[in-house]
């Protein structure tokens, strides 16, 4: 009676904030569909991983082999069916219980999707496993042969593929003798961060009472979606594939413009980005960068983006503050990271969200650093800060945010080395002296 009637309140709640007609469903009463032992990695395979990538044991030590197992599953949909959609998860092969960890992933846009450490953002699900987490690392809707399509940071997807995936992962554990301690945590990076920070916000919804959320650490994610991250698209851009991927996106779950949506683009574009979000997607954003224009608007017909500047009521502009997640208040523990020289997902980002939050709560807390590191050299360090938050939190800290001293000494001292590293690297490339001037004349 409970799970029918939550579900016809998820339901309720879609119709008032999508305004589509949803359909009729009954919950399943199991959301496992099936699982497969994939990968075993013993503690001595680990160790020679760790050390063939310079991953350091004083930092991540490798205290336990780990089983890791392709999930299928179902997760609600937008018109309140279920459908398949696939992750994977790493189980600590450890007697005692262990805690929940998810990490969402960033942004990806060709369709088969790797398995096991090969995935770069897969280690960070490894980093957690062999410290006796059970880490969940849910592929969003569409993507691993899951049905459906992605529908590019929208927190309703992120947060139903991730809910579900922990839905399903629990009835995994029984069947293979493993025990929870009741611990949750929540992290992601880039697009993952504005995914996990999207799960927080709906597990605190009161649709999911039954999954208690311990604590959350997005991280680098596009939080403000019509505020800071709105900006990249009329100035010089390093990823102006998120464009499309967004109005592609929407278009397909939210029918927001009449017609052929391939219109809003003017040509050459229009013809290219047809071709590249074609299904089956096999070309990755660094293909699609290479298509577009430096600055995303100009890919864009003038009148839509008259409408995108000058008219509230423009749907895509509704949807994209509907997405925006920083006007909410988080009850269970949240630490925000980012890096100060991100220019793929902008720091202010995070700062908008923490000070809209902060203003209202004391359990948010942030870390933002590196002056040089970009988007992807910011990731270790957010990830550490992340797991040392986490740990805190195991152990019973009182004050889980406040890290031991030789724990900031170390990420001081490795994000003050890849600081002066990216430094160098922008000075050869004149990149410093350049945002020096921006900065002086007030354009940056």
């Amino acid at each position: 009676m409970k799970n029918t009637l939550l579900h016809f309140l998820i339901s309720a709640l879609l119709i008032l904030t999508t305004g589509a007609k949803a359909k009729a469903f009954t919950a399943p009463d199991h959301y496992l569909v099936s699982y497969e032992l994939k990968y075993t990695y013993t503690q001595d395979s680990l160790n020679k991983f760790w050390k063939r990538t310079h991953i350091p044991q004083m930092v991540v030590p490798v205290r336990n082999a780990v089983d890791m197992y392709e999930v299928t599953y179902k997760g609600l949909w937008l018109d309140s069916s279920f459908i398949m959609a696939k992750g994977v998860v790493y189980i600590p092969k450890v007697d005692k219980p262990s805690a929940e960890m998810v990490y969402d992933h960033g942004t990806r846009i060709g369709l088969n999707q790797s398995y096991g450490i090969q995935d770069l953002e897969q280690v960070v699900c490894m980093m957690h496993a062999v410290d006796n987490y059970i880490a969940i690392f849910p592929f969003y809707y569409g993507f691993a042969g899951g049905e459906k399509e992605h529908v590019y940071q929208d927190s309703w997807t992120e947060a139903m593929a991730t809910i579900y995936m922990i839905k399903a992962c629990r009835e995994i554990y029984p069947q293979l003798g493993k025990a929870s301690s009741g611990q949750l945590f929540l992290t992601g990076y880039s697009q993952g961060g504005h995914a996990s920070m999207a799960t927080h916000k709906m597990l605190e919804s009161g649709n999911f009472d039954e999954i208690k959320l311990t604590a959350s650490s997005p991280m680098s994610g596009a939080y403000d979606m019509t505020g800071e991250q709105a900006k990249t698209m009329f100035r010089n851009y390093t990823q102006p594939h998120y464009l499309p991927y967004l109005i592609l996106s929407y278009q397909y779950a939210y029918n927001l413009w009449q017609g052929d949506v391939y219109d809003v683009f003017k040509e050459p574009y229009k013809t290219k980005m047809r071709e590249v979000f074609a299904q089956p997607r096999t070309k990755d954003f660094g293909d699609v960068n290479a298509m577009l224009p430096k600055i995303p608007g100009e890919m864009i017909v003038d009148s839509i983006v008259d409408r995108f500047q000058n008219d509230p009521k423009f749907p895509f502009t509704c949807k994209l503050k509907e997405n925006c997640l920083v006007d909410w208040v988080p009850k269970a523990p949240m630490q925000l990271c980012a890096c100060y020289g991100d220019d793929e997902v902008m720091y202010k980002n995070t700062e908008v969200a923490y000070a809209a939050m902060r203003a209202k709560t004391d359990v948010v807390h942030k870390r933002v650093f590196g002056k040089h590191l970009s988007h992807n050299p910011c990731a270790p360090f957010a990830i550490l800060s992340s797991k040392f938050f986490f740990d805190n939190f195991r152990k019973g800290k009182k004050h889980p945010e406040r890290y031991s001293a030789g724990k900031k000494l170390i990420l001081a001292l490795g994000i003050d080395i890849a600081n002066r590293q990216a430094k160098n690297h922008l000075r050869k490339t004149g990149k410093v002296e350049h945002d020096a001037l921006a900065s002086r004349s007030g354009k940056k």
